[in-house]
């Protein structure tokens, strides 16, 4: 029996009909395209998070290991040249009580998923090398839901971390200077260098307070003071 005998459609497929495969084909791929950049994102947002639990961990270790001139406990100072080291004045304090994370003093990850630096402020009150922080010392950083801080997440905040998001607006980047500033004021609240920060979900653009994509942790006062008491660091 020759191919001839075979009806048309049985000899595969016609110009038409892959056409038609190729398309559907093009349009599964096309809708594939979004829901991996949403994977993606997804993927540093949750990386960075981590990262973040464990800058939170290593701050606390910090304090438990290291002993002020009066015997008290006490936080590491902001990074203020790029070099992932605290900057200590000679008196004890800090230089500047806002800047980057001294990745490199605790041992912890550099940059976000997106490159840039962490940004860290700490109570001056808890990173004095000469006179360490006691159950009673009190501080004034805070979180809240909004730049006018008109509600708050946490206050008494010994210490707070940022990392500026996917966008990367007012971060410290890997060579040392600053991105371009946020438009929106609750990203604008997170680098304006004071005791106010903005934590809650993504927004865009058009919403009341700009978009907004960063992530933000803080030690706990209570849970710091706990460590150091399971410590023996404290009282």
């Amino acid at each position: 029996m020759t191919s001839s005998n075979f009806p048309r459609a049985a000899r595969g497929f016609t110009l038409t009909e892959l056409v038609i495969v190729m398309v559907i084909a093009a349009l599964m791929i096309g809708s594939l395209i979004l829901p991996l950049g949403a994977q993606q994102d997804l993927r540093s947002y949750r990386d960075t998070q981590q990262d973040m639990t464990g800058i939170v961990d290593a701050l606390t270790g910090f304090a438990a290991s290291h002993l002020a001139v009066d015997g008290k406990p006490y936080l590491p100072c902001p990074d203020t040249d790029n070099d992932g080291n605290e900057d200590r004045a000679s008196g004890g304090g800090c230089l500047s009580q806002e800047g980057r994370l001294p990745w490199n003093t605790l041992g912890t990850g550099r940059e976000d998923a997106w490159g840039n630096r962490y940004r860290y402020r700490v109570a001056p009150a808890f990173a004095s090398n000469k006179t360490g922080f006691a159950l009673t010392t009190a501080a004034s950083l805070r979180v809240c839901e909004n730049a006018a801080c008109s509600k708050y997440v946490a206050d008494t905040l010994p210490a707070v971390v940022v990392s500026h998001g996917k966008n990367g607006a007012g971060a410290y980047n890997a060579s040392g200077s600053t991105n371009a500033p946020p438009a929106g004021d609750d990203e604008r609240a997170n680098q304006d260098a004071n005791n106010d920060f903005v934590s809650h979900a993504p927004s865009p653009g058009d919403a009341p307070g700009g978009e907004f994509d960063d992530l933000v942790a803080w030690i706990s006062p209570n849970i710091l003071f706990s460590r150091m008491l399971g410590a023996g660091r404290l009282p």
